[in-house]
């Protein structure tokens, strides 16, 4: 698995582009659906949803034998929870809230081997069950993804600092956290939201670091956002397209319009 982990990170640091798409909802078959219908990579959130380490182990699973990476945002930049989930077999880690310097040393470090790092030894799923140990130790440590969240506009004021720390493979941001910071919640475009983010995008993008914004964009915009630096960009997610596609089913069952833009806005992560 940690191939095709490898071959993302030379794309994204060779300045292509990973389209990705949202798994919230807990269920092998919704994640096995997701998992073969071709993305570079799928955001596993078990922040917001209610995952167990069950769930996502028995649903990375579907990733098998497909090119698709599983990067999964656990339900906090907590060392013991990151080290159960790369445990599992997944590829990647993005924290949330990550703020300062120190916390996102940490994050490096929960997701890495000593000497590099401090995550404990016993990679069970993620080592085929001990079967591919040794190839599993050699690469683990280069091929993770480490995903710090930036979702406070005080930490875009720090954020050259956060981002010289080694290990950092990418920078996922959270727009709707980010704004209530600044206490416009879900205002993304208020003057003061919109000037972290693009520092936040500015910054990474001058160290190669490819962003993605932690919220779906319009298939439209992508091409634009990655020329910006945005080069992880989410264009689906479960939860979004089963609202969608019932509520747009039933209003045209009624005669009725649906306001689409609505219903995706209020699904963002």
């Amino acid at each position: 698995m940690s191939d095709r982990a490898l071959a993302l990170k030379k794309k994204l640091r060779e300045g292509g582009t990973a389209v990705g798409a949202f798994l919230s909802l807990a269920d092998p078959a919704v994640a096995e659906i997701i998992a073969n219908a071709g993305y570079d990579w799928v955001w596993i959130d078990t922040e917001h949803s209610p995952w167990s380490l069950r769930d996502l182990q028995t649903s990375l699973m579907a990733f098998n034998r497909t090119q698709t990476v599983p990067i999964v945002r656990v339900p906090w930049n907590d060392p013991v929870r990151i080290k159960q989930a790369l445990d599992a077999g997944v590829e990647g880690i993005i924290a949330p809230m990550v703020k300062t310097v120190d916390e996102a040393k940490a994050l490096v470090s929960a997701c890495k081997y000593p000497p590099r790092g401090t995550r404990g030894f016993g990679p069970r799923r993620a080592s085929s069950w001990g079967r591919n140990i040794d190839t599993y130790m050699a690469q683990a440590d280069d091929a993770l993804f480490v995903i710090p969240q930036i979702e406070d506009w005080r930490t875009a004021e720090i954020i050259d600092q956060v981002l010289e720390v080694p290990g950092i493979d990418a920078v996922a941001i959270g727009p709707n956290d980010l704004s209530g910071t600044v206490g416009v919640l879900r205002q993304q475009d208020h003057p003061k939201v919109r000037a972290a983010i693009d520092k936040v995008i500015a910054a990474a993008k001058a160290r190669g670091l490819a962003v993605t914004m932690g919220i779906v964009t319009p298939a439209e915009q992508t091409a634009e956002l990655a020329k910006k630096g945005v080069r992880m960009v989410l264009v689906a997610a479960d939860v979004g397209l089963l609202v969608k596609g019932y509520d747009t089913a039933l209003a045209a069952a009624r005669g009725q319009s649906v306001d689409a833009a609505a219903i995706e806005k209020a699904a963002e992560a």
